[in-house]
């Protein structure tokens, strides 16, 4: 089995658009300037803080598990193709 072929195997398709979601969701009361400068902070911010970390934490935890079972499947494959011969 050719590298290429395993990293594609071990990118987890589209679960990093979650993370960016949550990325932007946490930062775009600031980079829009929906939060004043200097002042407390917001309801409205403090949900797109919490909603955005929650959102990156699943993620993570997806994208982590995602990498976990793919390289015990490439391990499996990998004993069997061993055996085999």
């Amino acid at each position: 089995m050719r590298l290429g072929d395993v990293m594609r195997r071990l990118i987890p398709p589209g679960s990093y658009v979650l993370f960016l979601t949550g990325i932007w969701l946490a930062i775009s009361p600031f980079v829009m300037t929906t939060q004043p400068s200097g002042t407390h902070w917001t309801t409205s911010t403090i949900n797109n803080v919490t909603i955005g970390a929650i959102m990156m934490v699943v993620s993570l935890f997806g994208i982590v598990g995602y990498i976990v079972f793919a390289l015990r499947d490439l391990m499996r494959e990998a004993q069997a193709k061993q055996t085999a011969f």
